[in-house]
């Protein structure tokens, strides 16, 4: 999770940097709107964070199922076991962090 947020900031860097309009993705559709576009995905994934924590500190014994069950209740069950990968992913990102950063 730390490398995608770092990408999304080094893109981002290079929208100010350089007059981009449009991002590619290695999948999914092209992104006008480069900038905005950018922050969305990352203001979306910082969001989802938020909703990790909770799910822990709501359940500190939990499963990774009992945490995707409550961070991604906004989400269709039949997606859960690919929301698991990423909630894995936020899960090594919030345990890496300094005490009282997370």
């Amino acid at each position: 999770m730390n490398d995608y947020l770092d990408s999304l900031d080094l893109l981002a860097h290079e929208c100010q940097a350089n007059p981009l309009e449009f991002i590619m993705p290695a999948h999914g559709y092209v992104l006008g709107f480069a900038a905005q576009a950018i922050a969305q995905l990352k203001a979306h994934r910082l969001k989802r964070e938020a909703k990790v924590i909770d799910a822990m500190r709501a359940l500190p014994h939990g499963t990774i199922e009992d945490w995707v069950a409550h961070a991604y209740a906004d989400v269709p069950e039949r997606l859960w076991p690919v929301a698991a990968r990423s909630l894995q992913a936020h899960v090594d990102r919030i345990q890496s962090m300094p005490p009282g950063n997370n």
